[in-house]
């Protein structure tokens, strides 16, 4: 299942002071190659062509098709000898052969079962191919979530750097004040006190980073110490239109792998009640032979054989297990598709939520926060303001920012638990 955002520690605090205006790229590819790390594209693909788990449902998706390739296939013929007539003086081998027979058969089931047996290795087939999609869509999942992690906490470690140069200023002037007496010693402490948890915060945040890269290179089936590069970018959200519940409902019903799991269950239990049905249908198998005497073929025959279905306890059994295994499916679709449709609903209205609160957030009241900071600063350096209303100035841009980045990062999040209910990208 997708693994939801757990916002912890210093991630959980440093990441949302991302401003929700523009946020600069943070690295770029090396010439030449692409970087791995950087694009959502490349890793989602380099982790299809190396994620043990993908390559394992590969593996069944091909071993169902193996199966279903010869599942039409004929019996293999039989071929028998028959001496008869023989006569012996003494001893116990004869002496002398009669005639012999030599005689071929093949056996031809009747009452459609071949296809239906190519139906039931067919929707076997099916079955896995949508299990390995199921696979590589939580995988994918997964790693959008991931991605947007280590975007949010490189931007988180960018502002943290900035916000040092800040501090800088601070305990500088600070410092100054102290000397020409304007502040008292508690002053100046506070703003030490204040860039020594900033720094503190920093070496929480890069370890993080470095958690956050190995938790990936796992999901990509690398060594977890490989070198990523930081992300380009968050991933972009889709035009509104692409996010209207009966579209995405619609698609999910044709796209998502434990739908169409259910939909090659249920054509499998169908074609084996149906297989269960024809087996009372006996078969015939046809038989040609010669026979031969005296180093000769003295004549030909031919015949025909059927069988008898009498074990009918055998064969209600196989149907009542299909007819058993249809109502499951019938019923295990109708709790998914409901559950489907109460997700999808809870998680547009909360999507709709999060748009909004960004919109708000990156406002005039950003740009004003931002103002009053700057003010605030200036102040202090002149010695006008106290080192109190400076950190209220710095407190309150930090909620405006938290605000707008956590919206953002909830919408990624949710935008990518549709896309996974949904089966694809949006």
């Amino acid at each position: 299942m997708f693994e939801a955002f757990v916002w912890r520690g210093a991630i959980g605090t440093m990441m949302l002071l991302i401003a929700t205006a523009g946020i600069p790229v943070l690295a770029q590819p090396t010439l030449g190659q692409p970087a791995l790390g950087g694009e959502l594209s490349l890793l989602l693909a380099t982790a299809r062509n190396q994620h043990p788990d993908i390559a394992v449902a590969a593996l069944e998706r091909d071993m169902a098709a193996a199966r279903g390739s010869a599942a039409d296939s004929l019996a293999d013929p039989t071929f028998r000898v028959e001496f008869n007539d023989n006569t012996r003086s003494s001893g116990p081998l004869p002496n002398q052969l009669g005639y012999r027979k030599y005689m071929l058969e093949q056996s031809f089931p009747l009452g459609g079962k071949r296809d239906l047996r190519r139906s039931i290795a067919d929707a076997d087939t099916a079955d896995a191919q949508a299990r390995q999609d199921q696979v590589a869509n939580e995988l994918a999942a997964r790693i959008k979530a991931l991605q947007a992690q280590r975007y949010l906490a490189q931007a988180g470690l960018r502002v943290l750097n900035e916000q040092r140069g800040l501090l800088d200023r601070t305990v500088e002037a600070a410092d100054r004040g102290y000397a020409q007496g304007r502040i008292g010693q508690e002053g100046a402490l506070n703003s030490r006190l204040a860039r020594n948890r900033l720094e503190i915060e920093i070496a929480r945040l890069q370890g993080d980073i470095r958690q956050l890269d190995a938790r990936l290179n796992g999901l990509l089936g690398r060594d977890t110490s490989a070198m990523l590069q930081p992300p380009f970018g968050l991933a972009p959200m889709p035009r509104p239109e692409r996010l209207q519940f009966e579209s995405l409902m619609a698609e999910a019903l044709d796209r998502n792998p434990q739908f169409r799991q259910l939909v090659a269950r249920g054509t499998g239990a169908d074609a084996r009640r149906r297989l269960a049905d024809a087996d009372w249908v006996p078969d015939v198998s046809l038989g040609v032979g010669t026979i031969e005497q005296d180093f000769g073929v003295r004549a030909y025959e031919a015949y025909v054989t059927l069988n008898i279905p009498l074990r009918g306890g055998l064969r209600d059994a196989k149907k009542n297990e299909a007819i058993a295994e249809q109502s499951a499916v019938r019923v295990r679709r109708q709790a998914i598709e409901l559950e489907l449709a109460a997700t999808l609903r809870e998680m547009l209205a909360g999507l709709d939520a999060q748009q909004r609160i960004e919109n708000l957030s990156s406002g005039s009241i950003l740009s004003q926060a931002r103002a009053a900071l700057t003010a605030q600063l200036r102040a202090y350096e002149q010695g006008s303001g106290g080192f109190a209303d400076l950190v209220q100035a710095q407190s309150r841009l930090r909620e405006v920012e938290l605000d707008g980045i956590r919206a953002q990062a909830e919408q990624r999040r949710l935008l990518a638990e549709i896309e996974r209910l949904v089966g694809g990208d949006l």
